[in-house]
Formats: C-alpha cells, structure tokens, sequence
C-alpha cells in the first residue's frame, strides 16, 4: 500500500520531511495541531528525534511504518514529530521529565502527554511489540482511569516547574576558593580515570571535551603531570579508535566500547567543533605533531563535506546508509586485504584488522612513530606507502552510497566550529583556517544575525535560543582576540545586551533557555548542566566576565560573578557535569590577564600570544586612541607598548614578550 504524505512533506526540517510518508497522521508541533488534542480530548504522542540518529531510524522503520501501529495511533493519539535539533527548546523540557520518572533519557524520545502538554508517561526507544502494547496500554488507561493520569501528569510538571536555585540549593558562596577546592574536584576525577584506555571509566563512552579542557587548564596552572599525562593519553586513544575517521578526519558522536573502538556512527558538527578546540589547546602546550595531524584532516573533512557554499557549517552526517548502521565505515576483511596488496600485513596489523573479524572499522594500534621503529622501515617510504593506500581505500569507500547529510545550520553549533577553527589558527599559525573562520562569521554576521535578533537555524524564522547567544558571543570575542576588527566587538556587546534582555532572571540570577516574553511552552527551563556541550549558562557567564574587561563596565562582571558564586557549592559535588563551569571559575579565581597592546605592529605580537595556550586572558590591541575606556593614558608611539593589566591595576608597559610572559606567570598564581 502506498501511503499519503502527512502533513510533515512541508516542513523544512530533513527528519521531519523523513516521516512524512509515514502511514502515522503526524503533525509537526504548531498551535493547530495542539488545538486539535485539546478540541478532540486526545493525549498527544510527542517523538522526539534527529535525521542522524540510528535508533530513530530503527524505531521508524519497526514501528512508524507498520499500518496496524499506525492505525492505533491515528485512532487514540494526537501525533507530534520534532526534530530536536529545530526545537531544542522542546526537547530539553520532555528529556528532564522522562528523567524525573527515573528513565534514562535519549533518542528517539517518545513522551505520552495530556492535552495541554502536560507529560505522563515516556521512554526511547521501543521495540514493535512493546510499543505496539504501550499504545494499547496507554489509550485503555487514559479512557478508564484519566484522572489518575491527570494528577500523575500535574506532579510531573510541578517537578520541572522548581526553579534551579530551589531544587539545587543554589546560594552565594565564599569568593575565596583556593587551590586546595580545585585539588580536591580534580582528585575525584583522577578516581574516574581509565588508566588503559584513556577517557573516563566505562561505556559508552563519549569525548567530553569540557571535562578535558578543565583539566588541561588545571594542569597548566598547578603543574600537574598526572593529569598531563592522562589528556595525553585520552586524546591519543581517541584519534586513534574507531571513533576517529582514519581515513577523511572528523570524530562521530561516541564509542560504544571502552576502547573507543566501535562508534556510533553519525558525525555531529557540535563534537567536531570542540575536539578542534581541545586538540589544539593541547598542541599549543606539547607541541606534538600527531595532534597537529587531527587538526588537519578534521578541518580538511568540515570544509570539503559540511561547509556551505554561503560560509555555514551543516549539522550532521547520518550513522546509517543502506539502511545499515555504519555501512559506509566498515570494512570487509577480504577487500581490505585486496586494496593493501603485498602490505596487508603491514596495513593489516597498522589497522588493527582481527584476522577472525569479517567486518571491522578502522583502527590505529600504534602512534606512527612506534609502528615505523617495530616493523623497521624507512619514514618517508611508510608515509607514502600509507598515503597510496589511503587514497586506495577512499577511493573504494566512495563507491558506496553515502550517508546522508542535515544540511540544517545552527547558530549554536556554528560558534563551537568557529572557535574551533580560530584556535586552530592560533595553535598552527595557518592562514588558510583563518580564511575558513572568515567566510563562516561573515556567513553568520549577514544571515543569521537580523536586526535586533539572532536566528537559530538558517533559513527558518525560530529565533535563537540562548546557548546560540551565549556560543556566538564567544566566537565573536574569540575573533576579535585574534583580529582585533572592533566591529566585531560592538556587535557582541549588542548581543549581550539583547541577551540580558530577553532572557535574564534577576530571580534566578541566571539565563532562561527561552525568551521571558515566550509563553508557548508549559515551563521555563534553565540550562545549567554542562554535558556533551557545554551549558549556556556556564559559556555566558565567561563572556560577560571578558566583555566587562574589554568595556571596562561592571554591570557585565556583576551578572557573571553571581552566576558563578551560585555554583561553587554544586561544583563540588557535580563536577563531571559542571566542568565547563569549574573552568572558569578557575580562570575567574586566577584571575584575568587584560592585555593591552599600543604602538605599531601589534598584529605580529597578538599571533605570538596567542600561539601559547593561556585562557585567562582578554585581549585589546590599537595604533591609536579609540573610545575604549582601556586605552585611556596609554602611551602611543612608535614602538609597541604591551601592558599587563589585573582588576583595573596595570602594570608598567614592556616592549617584547619575554617580559609579558614573566608578568603573566606571576599573575598566574592560586594559593
């Protein structure tokens, strides 16, 4: 039977589009199709899910296409499909309520609700009996006993209606955090190492690259090689397991054993952007070219496969094509072996080929340097040996059909890419990735960026939530710390100012995910929680802290203070999930290097300081008076001057970098 296109053929969203044959009546979530189960008396199925994910997939093709499900479902439901990537919003507020109900969360996520939203039941994903029995379960239940679902549906949106200082006990702590309350955060995490592998204890595992660039901070500042030596360790397994594309770069979204091996497929831009970010950090401070290398060949696969012709940055590959999972990776031994030639040996041991495996995904044993001194061949001639096979194997990979593409582009996501590239620059001194950073902050200046407003997906009227403020405005202060254009700088005040606008709390004393003048949802959320990226919170009260050294204004710095003196307390317990916050709370209790740069030639000594890794530092640079406040009595002539300046106290200017460096080590000082 053919079916009919639902009411999803006119969305813009590719998953959504993707379920439009669907025999499922789905609608997308609108003020119609929310009339609808109030008018009709109907509980509303809400799926929730994204066009990269496997499980989503699985689920659809199980379930969603099965005509006796679907009758079920058209028959009792109101049915809603949301791409999660389009209304994050959405999905935030549904996935903390199947949480509240003691499921784990993930995707697909699928909500029962009542019909004025109100959520009573949920879970992921659902095999084709189970679910086909829940639907039974649920439309008998809501027929028979609705006012025991009515009630069970008010606690729950009680529970998500507590505000985050009330449930989490959220108060000004002491300022005076030392040394010895980031010891004894980072000894908990040591306890949590997996030593082998790198990476955290257990699986699945995912990169985390907030928890990593605390670390790295906090080892940088306390010297601590354990720690050192453990981001070392992480940062190579990584780059080389599974998880890592050994053949075109990019990571994809996590592994699914503990030895970053197997991964789950799909590639998201989001974890692309801020491995670029951790990976370069940590060039910056070893110096080692095997690092350098992932820089390389990530950026090479963002600009050939998911840059936009306009400067913008889609969203994510797909884990499946050809209907299977990973397809597209994966290698069957016997062709493997026919590509290598007379070096299957050599390629099959340097690939981690299991002779007893007739599919695998690739897998590099050995950093290059060990592998060339065990199998005792000359350098040059294993690197042109590995670059022909290389093409060989790519060359055979592109015969297949390709995974799918969201061409969906996301504020959010485009500023975890661009301070990505940017740091990169920094860390490499490579014009080419600055060009790449140009096009996409122009792309993102003129189209996502309109009037008084930022958008949160290119081509679409949603307005930008706030983790797309606060992750734009650190990309643009990331900028300006690298050029210097002012305008930049004056379009993120702008923002910031928007941003305190439309979503501060002065209740709450943090950010609302969601516009205060908002009212469409039953519950404003506040994202405080760092995870696969960091939160909104955590990235904003950064900005606000550099921002009000740059304008020297202290409103800016009095928002971002009380923020981070509200989490201090939860840090201790939370850290794994508060990472992004402890970073800067470090950098804040340290202390902040304003650095001001007068005189002529300041460029070539801005790209000098920023090749050395220090995230504590703001950055203003000018050949001659300007309205910022900084600049006033500073010297201009015709020699650079370079002033170290610490709580509005600078220090008497030096004219080469050895001597900034020496102040700056002994600014950089927590007892």
């Amino acid at each position: 039977m053919k079916n009919t296109p639902n009411s999803l053929k006119y969305e813009n969203s590719l998953y959504l589009q993707s379920h439009s044959k669907n025999p499922v009546n789905w609608f997308s979530w609108n003020e119609e199709s929310l009339n609808k189960a109030k008018k009709e008396k109907k509980p509303i199925i809400l799926s929730i899910g994204y066009s990269s994910c496997h499980w989503c997939h699985v689920m659809e093709k199980e379930s969603f296409m099965d005509e006796k499900i679907a009758k079920i479902m058209n028959s009792f439901f109101v049915n809603i499909k949301v791409d999660r990537e389009e209304r994050p919003d959405i999905d935030k507020i549904y996935m903390e309520s199947i949480q509240n109900m003691g499921i784990n969360g993930g995707w697909p996520l699928n909500i029962f609700l009542t019909p004025n939203q109100k959520p009573f039941y949920g879970g992921t994903y659902f095999t084709k009996n189970n679910w086909k029995n829940l639907l039974v379960s649920v439309s008998d239940a809501y027929k028979n006993n609705r006012e025991e679902i009515e009630k069970s549906a008010i606690n729950f949106t009680k529970s998500l209606k507590k505000s985050e200082i009330e449930k989490y006990n959220l108060s000004k702590y002491d300022k005076k955090i030392n040394k010895n309350y980031f010891e004894n955060i980072v000894k908990n995490l040591k306890s949590k190492f997996d030593e082998i592998n790198g990476g955290l204890i257990g699986a699945p595992k995912f990169p985390m690259p907030s928890i990593w660039e605390f670390l790295i901070n906090y080892s940088f500042f306390f010297n601590d090689k354990k720690v050192k030596n453990h981001i070392s360790l992480t940062l190579n397994q990584i780059s080389k397991g599974g998880i890592y594309d050994q053949l075109e770069g990019g990571f994809c979204r996590y592994s699914v054993d503990e030895k970053w091996k197997i991964p789950h497929f799909e590639k998201m831009l989001y974890d692309n952007g801020q491995l670029l970010n951790l990976y370069s950090n940590f060039y910056k401070i070893t110096n080692d070219d095997k690092y350098k290398k992932v820089l390389y060949d990530t950026i090479d696969w963002l600009k050939n496969e998911m840059m936009d012709s306009n400067g913008g940055f889609y969203s994510s590959i797909d884990a499946d094509s050809e209907g299977e999972e990973g397809k597209y990776y994966k290698w069957n031994k016997n062709e493997f072996i026919k590509v290598a030639g007379k070096d299957y040996k050599m390629f099959s041991e340097y690939y981690g080929l299991n002779m007893y495996q007739d599919e695998f995904t690739l897998n590099r044993r050995y950093d290059d340097s060990r592998f060339i001194k065990k199998w005792k061949i000359n350098k040059k001639e294993f690197f042109e040996k590995l670059d022909k096979f290389k093409f060989k194997l790519i060359k055979k990979r592109n015969k297949k059909e390709k995974p799918i593409i969201d061409k969906k582009i996301i504020s959010s996501w485009n500023g975890l890419a661009l301070i990505g590239l940017l740091n990169t620059y920094e860390a490499t001194k490579d014009d080419k990735f600055l060009r790449i950073a140009k096009k996409n902050i122009s792309f993102i200046r003129e189209s996502m960026i309109i009037k008084d407003k930022l958008l949160h997906t290119y081509n679409n009227d949603i307005e930008g939530f706030f983790d797309d403020y606060a992750i734009i405005i650190k990309s643009l202060i990331k900028y300006h710390e690298i050029t210097q254009e002012m305008r930049y700088l004056d379009i993120t005040k702008k923002l910031i100012d928007i941003s305190i606008q439309k979503f501060y709390s002065k209740k709450e004393k943090f950010f609302y995910y969601t516009s205060k003048q908002s009212n469409k949802l039953i519950v404003k959320k506040i994202e405080l929680f760092d995870n696969v990226i960091p939160s909104s919170n955590s990235i904003m009260a950064e900005n606000l802290i550099k921002i009000s050294k740059l304008f020297d204004e202290s409103k800016y710095f009095k928002i971002g203070e009380n923020m981070l003196l509200n989490v201090i307390k939860i840090c201790k317990y939370e850290h794994s999930f508060l990472s992004n916050w402890l970073n800067v709370l470090l950098n804040y209790r340290i202390g902040f290097n304003e650095i001001i740069l007068t005189g002529k030639n300041t460029t070539s000594t801005i790209r000098k300081i920023n090749l050395k890794y220090l995230t504590n530092k703001v950055i203003l640079a000018s050949e001659k008076k300007n309205k910022m406040k900084l600049l006033k009595g500073k010297i201009f002539s015709k020699k650079i001057n370079i002033y170290l300046c610490k709580n509005k106290v600078c220090q008497l200017p030096v004219n080469n970098l050895d001597e900034l460096n020496k102040l700056i080590k002994n600014n950089n000082v927590l007892n």
